[in-house]
Formats: structure tokens, C-alpha cells, sequence
């Protein structure tokens, strides 16, 4: 009797997954904001209410780099068929921001199919903790990478939203791609805090604003990522803290 009740809440759980997982909606394809730099939206359900993720990918002579995977593992392939089809470019990299679902995800799926995956030992060490695949590069902090054409730098600010959260500068198109660390205007407060360093998370910022002040755009992890003020906002909402 016990089992089979056992067995029962196991396939209720089950069952529930699949649900919200199908309810989910598909993943998004921004016009580019640049000939070769796109935004990915993507989306999943926190708390009972539906987030949207903002996520990048760059086109270059040798292949697109995908900074972040999708939210939803299911969306995994059809995002790369989809790149390869619209771009008729494989996906050779992908670097993620921290060890979240929604920026790591499960690394071993780019790892079967001989894509580099690239994170910082802070985020391999806390993928490792977790159970999860850890990337098969190391991300160099604040050395430039140059593929294809293209170059971006991988930066490490401080604590914030995680311990890991790195950001990424694209100094061809004066653009940061601030991922979690950064909030969105449009957001009502810090999202999940569960990982966070709300202590340091300010001074952060701060360096933020002030090395990345030619930025012409930060793009926010979550929500709408259009205009300007996301860093502004950020620092408003830690200040009510």
C-alpha cells in the first residue's frame, strides 16, 4: 500500500513537471542589435508566476557563441537547429554567466556533441556540488577572446546575484551583457535571493557602472532589456534593502 502511494505522488510530481514544462512558452529570437549580436528570450515559472530570460549569441566567420543555454533543456537542439538554419552556422561555443538552470543549464548536453563549454572554476566548483556537468574549458577572466572576426571579455566584477555571475563585454559594439547581476527596469524587486551576496552586491554595481561607463547598452538577465536605466535600477532596489 505504501508503495503504490509512494508511486503515485512520484507520478503526480511527474506529471506536474511535464505540464509546466509544455505550458511553457517557446523561445524567442530578438532582431539583431547588431549585424552579428542577437538576444534569445526564454522562459520559466518561478514561484508560481512566468519569468523571462534574456540570453546572447554572436555571429562569427567561425561559428555562433552562445553565451547562456536555454531555460528549458527541451528547447536545447531546436535553438541550435533553429541558429544553424537562420545563420547556416553551427554553434562551436558556450560560455555561461553563472551555474543557474538558466545560464548553465546541463552543459553535458554541448559536451556529447564536441561543443566547448566554457565557465570560471567558481561556477565548475559550484556545478560539481550541485550534481551537474561542468564546462570542458576554464573561462579566462579579463582576457579578450577572438574568434572569427569577432571579440568579447568575460569579466568578473564581484559577488551579487551568485557568488559566480560573471559579465560579458563586447568592446567592438560598446554593449555589456550584464546577466543576472544586472535587474531589469521593469522589475519590482532582486528575484531570488536564495544564492545571493546582497551585502557586496552594491560595491559590484558600482564597479560596473563606473568601468563599463561607455556602454551604450547593458543588457539585463531578466524582462524587458530594451532602453536604459537597468543598472540605475538595480542599485534602487538594493538600496531598499
Amino acid at each position: 500500500m505504501k508503495k503504490s502511494i509512494r508511486f503515485s505522488i512520484v507520478s503526480l510530481l511527474f506529471l506536474s513537471q511535464f505540464i509546466n514544462a509544455q505550458q511553457v512558452r517557446d523561445f524567442v529570437i530578438e532582431p539583431p542589435i547588431k549585424p552579428n549580436l542577437y538576444i534569445y528570450k526564454t522562459f520559466g515559472v518561478f514561484g508560481g508566476k512566468e519569468y523571462s530570460t534574456n540570453a546572447m549569441y554572436l555571429i562569427t566567420k567561425k561559428g555562433v557563441v552562445l553565451f547562456d543555454v536555454p531555460w528549458q533543456k527541451t528547447q536545447y537542439q531546436s535553438l541550435m537547429d533553429t541558429i544553424q538554419k537562420r545563420h547556416n552556422l553551427p554553434i562551436i561555443a558556450v560560455f555561461a554567466t553563472h551555474s543557474h538552470e538558466d545560464r548553465a543549464g546541463d552543459l553535458s548536453f554541448y559536451n556529447k556533441k564536441g561543443i566547448k563549454t566554457y565557465a570560471t572554476a567558481k561556477t565548475n566548483e559550484l556545478l560539481k556540488k550541485e550534481g551537474k556537468a561542468t564546462s570542458t574549458e576554464i573561462t579566462k577572466i579579463g582576457k579578450p577572446y577572438r574568434i572569427g572576426g569577432e571579440e568579447f571579455i568575460v569579466d568578473f566584477l564581484g559577488e551579487g546575484h551568485t557568488k559566480d555571475n560573471v559579465v560579458v563585454w563586447f568592446p567592438k559594439y560598446n554593449i555589456l551583457d550584464g546577466g543576472c547581476l544586472v535587474k531589469s527596469r521593469s522589475a519590482t524587486d532582486l528575484g531570488y535571493t536564495g544564492e545571493a551576496n546582497v551585502k557586496q552586491w552594491p560595491e559590484t554595481m558600482a564597479k560596473l557602472k563606473t568601468k563599463y561607463a561607455k556602454a551604450t547598452m547593458v543588457v539585463p538577465g531578466h524582462d524587458e532589456w530594451k532602453g536604459g536605466g537597468h543598472v540605475e535600477h538595480t542599485l534602487e532596489l538594493l538600496n531598499k534593502k
